[in-house]
């Protein structure tokens, strides 16, 4: 059960936590807000899609911008504690450190799952709403399908794409265009149970006739266990391929960022079984559930770090201790992940490894709190 002190802290610290959410979320909505009202009102879009794009917005703002807010949260709580002198009072009371700072370290955990289950659940829905409204409504990009292609967008026509068709082909292509419907050098392979290949079909085109696709200028070769085959040239031919364009371009454009992480575990395990380099979205699937998380790390170094600060100094200097603090760990965090896409880190490591290394610091620092200098002195 729940004591009046843990009660009283807990109650300050939602106080202004939701108030620090508040104002942070408000900020990035007001920065945006001037970024992209232009481009609405270049193309005459209704308010309402104005205001259900910034509505979208906010689940995936509240997890961007949730470790800040514990952090400020933190801050601001035990800095008014102690200015307050009700942190003496306590600690004359009998109540220790941790006593008195588990209500915020609980909380921080709350948020944390709150903030993953958001993730998961609703914040993919209300990005792929508002990216359609934002890049289809408004840029003007085509859909096809449920799937939409940016202007530009080089991954859907520019480079080779490997993918397992549902008879288990393989296909490889080297540019596909959708809007004629139109597959460029197609290479497909079929193989036996044991792997090995049992036909190939080449052509330098695949068109989508509306019901089937015709292969253009190609060569089609059968195989039989031992390695040998025989040739067939043919100008066009139809062969059976079950999917659509659509089914294509879902294939080879992948909008990781409206997926749940569900979603992008399934969609790693697909990848895998077609032989695809799965480390980009390894490394995301880690970010995406390592994130939520920094708000309990930051939490845990706010809380020594603001009452050893608040010995020195005044709200605004702890505030601005533990600002720099976020920040150094921000950076280390971005960068670990980005050396993950760089293949530098592997996936785990890239997004967990900093957890590792701030956990460390943090509880370090509370348990040398009581002392008057971080790093033990020696004594000769």
């Amino acid at each position: 059960m729940m004591s009046l002190l843990h009660r009283y802290v807990l109650r300050r610290f939602i106080y202004c936590y939701l108030l620090s959410a508040a104002g942070l979320i408000g900020i990035f909505l007001v920065v945006d807000f001037f970024e992209r009202v232009d481009e609405f009102i270049r193309r005459d879009m209704p308010y309402s899609d104005l205001i259900s794009y910034f509505i979208c917005k906010i689940p995936s703002i509240t997890s961007y911008m949730a470790p800040q807010a514990v952090l400020l949260a933190t801050v601001i709580t035990l800095a008014v504690l102690a200015r307050d002198n009700e942190i003496i009072a306590m600690k004359a009371g009998g109540i220790g450190v941790t006593g008195i700072t588990l209500p915020i370290l609980g909380a921080s955990f709350v948020i944390a799952f709150l903030i993953l289950a958001s993730n998961e659940y609703l914040a993919p829905i209300a990005t792929k709403k508002m990216n359609y409204i934002f890049k289809v409504k408004v840029q003007g990009n085509p859909v096809y399908g449920d799937t939409y292609i940016e202007m530009g967008d080089q991954r859907a026509v520019g480079e080779d794409k490997w993918f397992v068709a549902k008879n288990k082909a393989v296909w490889n292509i080297r540019q596909f265009d959708p809007k004629e419907k139109i597959i460029y050098d197609a290479r497909i392979f079929y193989r036996f149970n044991n792997g090995l290949i049992r036909k190939r079909i080449d052509a330098k085109e695949v068109v989508w006739s509306g019901e089937n696709w015709e292969f253009v200028d190609g060569f089609l070769r059968i195989f039989d266990q031992e390695g040998y085959g025989s040739t067939e040239y043919f100008e066009k031919k139809i062969f059976p391929v079950l999917e659509t364009p659509d089914d294509i371009i879902k294939k080879i454009i992948i909008h990781s960022d409206e997926m749940s992480l569900q979603e992008l575990y399934k969609e790693i395990q697909g990848m895998t079984l077609e032989g695809k380099d799965t480390l980009k979205h390894r490394v995301e699937f880690h970010q995406k559930i390592s994130y939520p998380f920094i708000s309990i790390v930051l939490a845990l170094l706010a809380i020594p770090l603001s009452l050893r600060s608040s010995r020195h100094g005044g709200v605004l200097f702890c505030v601005g201790i533990n600002l720099a603090m976020g920040f150094v760990f921000s950076f280390l965090y971005a960068m670990g992940v980005s050396l993950g896409y760089g293949g530098f880190f592997s996936p785990l490591f890239a997004a967990w490894g900093p957890f590792l290394l701030f956990s460390s610091l943090g509880f370090y620092l509370l348990f040398t709190l009581d002392s008057e200098y971080i790093i033990p002195r020696l004594e000769l």
